[in-house]
């Protein structure tokens, strides 16, 4: 091959020699990667609201949110001092017999309703029904000596009326006949008794309510003062706390107290109680007062639950927003305030105490703050905000 045959195939580049068809290789390489980066520049540019051909002004702003503003302002709020408390039923009795024997037809069991007078259980009355006989024999015997008494009281009437008896005879006959008579009033009477102790032998129920113990069965020897079953009324309960002297002194009869208590789906609810009942004495040991307070009926609430009672002690200045105006981002409490520039921000605050009439703000809302309630459109940082109402909180 020529050297002028190799200067078609040779092209020297810098202070190197390539073969042509490389070098073209690597021009087409480059004209690629350029295309390429133009294509990403036109990308970017498209995304971030160029517009090209065109006069190159930026994109108009999103339109204005319409959102509701609270102005943040500090209110008098109560102080409590939150004390446990146990949920117990006003009316609760040991149910026991006054006669002592077997108990007999004690078909009652734990958690069965009861209505007033029904028949609980009956007690052998084998000793009563003793008692009973010997008293009927003592009336007997007693109404026989009245008898012979009131014919020896007659002749010696006669007798001393004819002058035939002396007066000492006749009052001894008189004294006699009258001692057979209280005798006969007294066995009277101690067979009533007896006959009354037999109706004791049944045993009914004093009031509507709910069997909550049964401590003795069938068979088993019961007596006075030996409780069979416990029975109480689910239509009224109290709340029973030990409250300490600093807090029993903001307490009267008839005051509204909340209290709050675990529901059915493990959330704490709040109920509202009355006071009804206030123990001066304190407790020697504790150094607490008994203070009892009464649930309103249907407040699906079960005897010996928990309870939590908040008593107010003091006042304070806070800030309470409506539950609308806090919102959760990335789990993380806050609300969003309108900034002197008519923008949304987000702060982060701390919750406290939720009320009816809203939540309890302790730390995040400064007096003043503009704070949106509401708003027809997404809020984020920096949002325009049109202002369409504003009041206090």
């Amino acid at each position: 091959m020529t050297e002028q045959d190799g200067a078609d195939l040779i092209i020297r580049v810098g202070k190197g020699f390539y073969d042509k068809s490389h070098f073209e290789a690597h021009k087409a390489m480059r004209f690629h990667k350029t295309a390429i980066l133009l294509v990403m520049v036109a990308l970017i540019c498209l995304l971030a609201g160029c517009e090209r051909g065109g006069s190159g002004k930026v994109a108009k702003e999103a339109q204005p949110v319409s959102a509701a503003v609270i102005k943040a302002e500090p209110v008098q709020l109560p102080v409590y001092v939150k004390l446990p408390g146990t949920v117990v039923s006003a009316y609760k009795v040991e149910i026991s017999s006054r006669l002592t024997g077997y108990v007999q037809g004690l078909e009652i069991h734990e958690g069965q309703s009861v209505r007033k007078g029904q028949l609980l259980f009956t007690v052998n009355p084998t000793e009563v029904k003793a008692q009973i006989n010997q008293a009927k024999a003592e009336t007997a015997r007693a109404a026989a000596s009245l008898v012979n008494a009131r014919a020896n009281y007659v002749r010696y009437r006669d007798l001393y009326l004819h002058k035939a008896a002396t007066g000492e005879t006749y009052h001894n006959v008189e004294t006699a006949y009258r001692v057979a008579q209280h005798g006969y009033q007294a066995a009277l009477a101690a067979l009533s008794a007896a006959r009354s102790q037999l109706r004791y032998a049944e045993v009914h129920a004093p009031f509507d309510g709910l069997v909550v113990s049964k401590l003795v069965d069938n068979g088993q020897l019961a007596g006075p003062g030996t409780p069979v079953l416990v029975v109480e009324n689910p239509n009224h309960l109290q709340v029973q706390v030990q409250a300490t002297e600093q807090a029993f002194v903001h307490l009267k009869l008839g005051q509204q107290i909340n209290i709050r208590l675990e529901g059915p789906d493990y959330a704490m609810r709040t109920l509202t109680g009355e006071v009804e009942r206030l123990v001066a004495a304190a407790n020697p040991v504790t150094h607490t007062h008994l203070v009892k307070i009464g649930l309103q009926p249907g407040s699906r609430v079960y005897s010996g639950e928990y309870a939590v009672v908040s008593i107010p002690v003091a006042q304070q200045e806070g800030i309470v927003l409506p539950a609308g105006a806090i919102h959760e981002r990335a789990g993380i409490e806050g609300v969003f305030v309108v900034t002197s520039e008519q923008r949304a921000q987000f702060r982060m605050v701390t919750p406290g105490e939720r009320l009816p009439r809203g939540t309890v703000v302790l730390s995040g809302v400064f007096p003043g703050d503009r704070v949106i309630v509401s708003a027809k459109g997404p809020l984020a940082n920096g949002v325009k905000i049109r202002i369409q109402k504003e009041a206090g909180a």
